[in-house]
């Protein structure tokens, strides 16, 4: 009842309060550790710092062949009937259909990408795959 009929979201004051303490808890026990914060500065950082360049570079040049065209721009421009824009979306500013691209992306994508895009690459995550623990069915 707070949000509806309006155009924006709102919450009791109890529920916002319990939710602002789950994000403080998470950025600090999660997000704020060291191990975390020295990762993203030296691993993670370094790589959205080269798939930036090197999908702007591909986009650039036309590559089609490209996973910016693959795997984003072929999609947009396949739904692009059901929205109204003033500018085809390729003729969008490429740094904005980079940053769309990158935006969309789940974090085991981008890891996924990067080693795609860079197999001798120095950076590497090692991540725990979702259903380690279950085994086989």
């Amino acid at each position: 009842e707070n949000s509806y009929g309006r155009d924006y979201i709102k919450m009791d004051e109890e529920y916002y309060n319990e939710l602002k303490s789950c994000k403080n808890q998470n950025s600090k026990y999660i997000y704020k550790t060291s191990e975390v914060r020295e990762k993203y500065e030296n691993v993670i950082k370094p790589m959205f710092n080269q798939v930036y360049k090197r999908l702007l570079k591909d986009l650039k040049n036309n590559l089609t062949s490209s996973v910016i065209f693959k795997h984003h721009i072929n999609f947009v421009h396949s739904i692009a009937k059901a929205y109204k824009r003033s500018l085809p979306y390729r003729e969008e500013e490429p740094n904005s259909i980079v940053v769309d691209f990158i935006a969309s992306m789940t974090d085991d994508y981008f890891i996924d990408l990067y080693g795609f895009l860079f197999p001798k690459g120095k950076y590497r995550v090692n991540y725990t795959p979702y259903f380690k623990d279950i085994g086989k069915l």
